[in-house]
Order: C-alpha cells, then sequence, then structure tokens
C-alpha cells in the first residue's frame, strides 16, 4: 500500500514539473551558448535532421540555434524555429526560456520590418526579464533594445537601455560588455553633440579597455579619436584611427578619418572616403558623407554632380522616414480610422433623419387604417427620435470637446512660451519638460507641421517651434546650448531640407510662420 501512494505521488511530481529532460549535448551547448556561440551553431548542426528529438528538445534546440546565431552576429529569414520554440515555452510557463525566446523572435521579426510585431515582443521579452533576473540575458536584452531606439533616433531611449546594460555589465563582472555598454553610451552622446558626456564615459572605458579586443576595441579607440578630434588634436586622432581600423574596419572611424584628411588639406583622400562611405549600413555616417561630398562638389563647381548626389541624399532621406516612422504611421491609420467613423456617424444621422421623415409619412397615410396600427407607428417614431436626439447630443459633446481641448491647449501653449521666455531671460537652457509641452501643443494644434518636421531630429525641430512662436535667434540660442550663428546657419540649412529652396535665414523664418 505504501508503494502504491509513493509511486501515485511521484508521477504527480512529474506530471507537475514543466522542467522536461533534455540530451547532455543541448544541456552542453546551453552552457556555452553565451560565450561560445559560434560553437554551438557548429554543435547544434547535427540536430536538423534528427528526428529522435523530443518535442522539449526541439523546442531547446531552435532556441540555442537561433540564440547562437544571433550572439555570432548572424541572422536568419525565417522565424518558423524560434517561433516554435517560443510557443512550447508559453505552453510550458518557462519564463526563463521564454524570455530569451521572445527577444530573439523580436530579433528576427525585425530584420524581416515587421516593426511593430517586433517592439511589443521585445517589451513583453523586457517584462518578463524583471521576473527572471538574470543579469546575463538582461545584458544582452538591453543592448538589442538600445540597439533598436538608436535606429530610429530615439536618443533618449537609447542611453536609457545602454546604461541599464552597463549596470548588469557590472553585476556579470565581464570586462568586454562594460566597455560595449560605456562605447555605445559615449558614441551616442557624441551623436546627439554632448562631448563633455563622451569624454567621461570614454575615460570610464579606460581601466578595462585592455582586456579588449575586435569590434569592441576598435570602438574604444574610435571614440577616443573623437574626443581628440573635439580637442584639435588632428595628429593623436589619426594614429588612433588607424588603430582601430587594424582591430576592425569600421564606417564611423572612416568618417572621422576622412574629418582629418579635409582639416588637413587632403581633399583627395577625404573624398574617397567620403565615395566608399555614401553605402554606410549606418544612415547618420552615410548621410553625413553625402552632406561633405555634395558641399565639396559645390565649391568646385561640379553642380551638376552635386545635384546627382543631392538627389541621392534625398533617396536615403525619404528611405530612412518611410522605414523608422513607425509611430507616424501608426498615427496616420489611427486618424484615417477616426475619419471613417466620424463619416459612417454621419451616415448613420442621415438615414435616421430620412428614416423620421419616412416614420412621420407612413403615420400620415396609417391614419386610414386601424388606431393600433398607429399606436405603432408612433411608437416606432418615438424611438428613432430619440435615438436621433442621442447621436445629435453626442455630436455636440464631440464638438464641444473638440473647442474645449484647442483651447485648453492654446492656454498652455502661452504658459509655456511664458516660462521658456523667462529662462531665455535668465541666459537659461529650456527645460525638457518645457520643450516637450511645447511640442505637443503646437502639433496637437496643427497635426501638418508635425508631418513636415517629422524627418528632423528633437533639437531641430525645437527650433523650429521656437522660431513659430516669435523667438529671437538670440533667445534660441540660450535655450538650446547653441551660437546665434549655429542658429541662423541652421535655419539656413532647414530652409533648403524642408522646403527645397535657397535663401537666408529670415527666408525660412517667414516660410515656417506661413505652413498651415
Amino acid at each position: 500500500m505504501i508503494g502504491v501512494v509513493f509511486l501515485l505521488l511521484s508521477l504527480f511530481v512529474v506530471s507537475c514539473s514543466h522542467e522536461q529532460p533534455h540530451s547532455k549535448l543541448l544541456i552542453q551547448a546551453e552552457q556555452i551558448v553565451v560565450g561560445q556561440p559560434d560553437s554551438v551553431v557548429r554543435m547544434l548542426e547535427p540536430c536538423w535532421d534528427d528526428s529522435t528529438l523530443s518535442t522539449a528538445d526541439r523546442a531547446l534546440f531552435g532556441l540555442l540555434y537561433t540564440e547562437a546565431l544571433h550572439r555570432s552576429g548572424l541572422s536568419t529569414e525565417s522565424d518558423s524555429l524560434i517561433k516554435a520554440s517560443r510557443r512550447y515555452y508559453e505552453r510550458e510557463n518557462d519564463q526563463p526560456r521564454l524570455a530569451r525566446a521572445l527577444l530573439h523572435h523580436a530579433i528576427v521579426l525585425y530584420k524581416q520590418q515587421q516593426t511593430h510585431e517586433a517592439v511589443l515582443t521585445m517589451k513583453r521579452a523586457e517584462q518578463l526579464a524583471a521576473k527572471v533576473d538574470d543579469p546575463v540575458f538582461n545584458c544582452y536584452l538591453y543592448f538589442v533594445l538600445g540597439d533598436i531606439n538608436d535606429n530610429v533616433g530615439n536618443y533618449p531611449q537609447t542611453l536609457k537601455y545602454y546604461k541599464q546594460a552597463l549596470t548588469t555589465a557590472h553585476q556579470c563582472k565581464n570586462d568586454e560588455w562594460i566597455v560595449r555598454a560605456l562605447n555605445n553610451i559615449a558614441q551616442t552622446f557624441d551623436v546627439i553633440g554632448q562631448t563633455d558626456s563622451l569624454q567621461y564615459y570614454t575615460e570610464q572605458a579606460k581601466p578595462y579597455a585592455p582586456h579588449t579586443d575586435g569590434e569592441v576595441r576598435a570602438t574604444y579607440l574610435t571614440n577616443q579619436a573623437s574626443c581628440m578630434l573635439h580637442k584639435a588634436k588632428r595628429n593623436e586622432a589619426r594614429q588612433l584611427l588607424l588603430r582601430a581600423q587594424q582591430e576592425a574596419p569600421s564606417d564611423r572611424a572612416l568618417m572621422l578619418l576622412a574629418n582629418v584628411y579635409l582639416a588637413e588639406g587632403d581633399s583627395t583622400n577625404a573624398v574617397q572616403q567620403w565615395y566608399q562611405l555614401l553605402n554606410s549600413f549606418s544612415p547618420d555616417v552615410a548621410i553625413s558623407s553625402y552632406r561633405k561630398l555634395i558641399g565639396f562638389l559645390n565649391n568646385r563647381g561640379e553642380r551638376l554632380q552635386a545635384a546627382f548626389y543631392s538627389q541621392r541624399l534625398n533617396e536615403v532621406y525619404y528611405d530612412l522616414y518611410r522605414r523608422d516612422d513607425t509611430a507616424g504611421i501608426i498615427d496616420l491609420q489611427t486618424q484615417f480610422d477616426e475619419q471613417q467613423k466620424e463619416r459612417k456617424q454621419y451616415l448613420i444621422t442621415i438615414m435616421l433623419l430620412s428614416a423620421i421623415l419616412l416614420l412621420i409619412l407612413a403615420t400620415i397615410i396609417g391614419i386610414w387604417y386601424s388606431r393600433r396600427r398607429i399606436d405603432r407607428l408612433n411608437a416606432r417614431f418615438v424611438e428613432s427620435q430619440m435615438k436621433y436626439d442621442r447621436t445629435r447630443e453626442e455630436l455636440t459633446q464631440m464638438r464641444q470637446q473638440r473647442e474645449r481641448e484647442e483651447r485648453e491647449n492654446s492656454e498652455r501653449l502661452k504658459a509655456i512660451i511664458s516660462s521658456l521666455r523667462a529662462s531665455a531671460n535668465k541666459g537659461q537652457t529650456a527645460d525638457d519638460d518645457d520643450m516637450n509641452a511645447l511640442a505637443q501643443c503646437s502639433y496637437a494644434l496643427n497635426p501638418n507641421l508635425q508631418l513636415l518636421l517629422s524627418q528632423l531630429n528633437a533639437k531641430e525641430q525645437g527650433i523650429c517651434l521656437l522660431i513659430r512662436h516669435n523667438f529671437q535667434p538670440s533667445e534660441i540660442a540660450t535655450l538650446t546650448i547653441s551660437t546665434p550663428q549655429a542658429i541662423t546657419n541652421t535655419r539656413v540649412r532647414l530652409l533648403k531640407k524642408l522646403f527645397n529652396e535657397s535663401g537666408g535665414a529670415k527666408d525660412f523664418d517667414i516660410k515656417l510662420k506661413a505652413f498651415e
């Protein structure tokens, strides 16, 4: 009797356990997939045709193979393998492996340009990561999320995730990951023009950098070179960039090297680098190379060549906007759905009015019929009238709500402008909350303005909005930590970029303020 009870208890425990036995090969592969992903790819090749794998082993194989590819810097176009793993771990409620499966499925979806679904899947992986609390996985997750935000120019979120990756890298005590995170943070600050932060985080990486090599080491050297260039130390920067290219060639290092050549008057080598970087996978590098090449050609009087590359640059901007403006596409779809909804409501109102008229006519004709028939028609008329009144009341409330929102936005806008002017008068920079609120109110009052400025970065949008609200260049310079001359140059450049016209800064102000 005791033996039977023990057997039943054992079966119950086994049936309740989500952890399934796995082959020794898969267990070994899971243990080394983080540090030796290339070896795992080779180890798992024989499993493709192994029909003896259990369902649990097949799911783990799909996860490990996809993860090893991604950690090796490779990718796969098909998501069938990782999708099957994801479904299995969702069914088994294996949260640690489910979090990994979600992340790597999201990476495949992102490669397939299914951006919306990919980001949602990554956010779900991030939620699970908080429960699992695995620093090794979290570090990789934050690197991926930081890269995704960096690709779309969402630099505040980029810095947030890279700093989280830095924290988890310290928890893992992995020098390579620490340097990589510091490199990414420094490079992001370099892109947004905060040279002090670039130098700070580059210095933070210095104690760990000797323990790195390859791409991580090359990026560290490139960041050092960028710091030297900001200090006008071109010789030191050139040496660092050449060392970086020996470690691992990169487009960013080539771009900085071209800047060194140009500053030294070696336009031949600079132009050669620009031509090479026109097809860079980095949009920032490609755009910068196009701009400098176009400027060089214009200075040499080669107008046709400059016009040709200007057209190609416009195509790069268009492709970048179409690929990255996911939020804008969603907003447009939402607006379209709202318009269709309003149109449907309008048609319903017309139909109700028509029905009322028909009911009135039917009531007049029904007088010749029995009293009971007349009562039924009257009841239907009253019911329809009530529906009409409710619909009209809803439409009135919607209109009043819209007018109230517009008034509130206008009043809020006045307060924001007053606060910004006060900051400018005190010589203080603009508060991020004030600039975000200025953008929200301005775009709410004029959605077309948001479409016009969507191709610009956050700082350029802020300058345009301040111009729209009659801020002086000196005030704008104070609020954006710039010089009046830099603001003037930006206005001249944006006149060409936004309106495809040439002229002075005041011409841009007139065009921007007149835009509806």
